[in-house]
């Protein structure tokens, strides 16, 4: 009887991994055109914690990470972001300007312009997953900090409503941001 009860158990426990396995899977059809596209996570849980420096007239570079297990004949597009700190009470932190305080630059130092919606696109070729840098470079302006966003400031993540998470969707691929590492913070000294 003991035997018989082991059994039961161990079949029970392998048929729950096996069940959550399918659904988190690679061999999922729903999920197979779903990237996610974010920043390095140091602690978890946590997220949003990194933090960067950089001098003035200097420039720093910010790994981005796109998350994939395919590769494809298309090339997923997504946007990356800067936006000012978050005022406290008594709006006492430098509004730092792009253009003025700082510019975002490609791996070479040319200047990058944003789209309308004041993204850089960033692509991701045949959508293998991998690393590219985001390029931040101080100017002889404020000293402050900004952050580096790979999800549009002017829209909120809901961690719990999976449809806030999307970056962006096309009708070959879906790319989703991570609820807890979309940026990080650049000081400029």
């Amino acid at each position: 009887m003991k035997k018989i009860i082991t059994l039961f158990v161990y079949t029970v426990i392998c048929s729950l991994f096996i069940s959550c396995d399918e659904e988190w899977s690679n061999n999922n059809p729903a999920m197979e055109h779903i990237y996610y596209y974010g920043l390095g996570n140091v602690q978890f849980p946590g997220g949003n914690e990194l933090q960067y420096n950089v001098n003035q007239g200097e420039t720093v570079a910010i790994p981005t990470y796109f998350f994939s297990a395919y590769s494809r004949s298309y090339s997923p597009v997504v946007a990356y972001y800067t936006s000012p700190i978050p005022q406290d009470e008594g709006n006492t932190i430098p509004q730092l300007v792009c253009g003025t305080d700082y510019q975002v630059v490609d791996k070479d130092g040319n200047v990058l312009s944003p789209d309308n919606n004041g993204g850089y696109s960033m692509t991701w070729p045949n959508a293998i997953k991998g690393s590219q840098n985001v390029y931040i470079k101080a100017l002889n302006g404020t000293k402050g900090a900004i952050r580096v966003l790979t999800y549009d400031p002017n829209k909120t993540i809901d961690a719990t409503d999976v449809s806030s998470t999307t970056i962006t969707k096309t009708n070959e691929y879906e790319v989703r941001a991570f609820s807890e590492n979309y940026y990080v913070t650049v000081y400029i000294k």
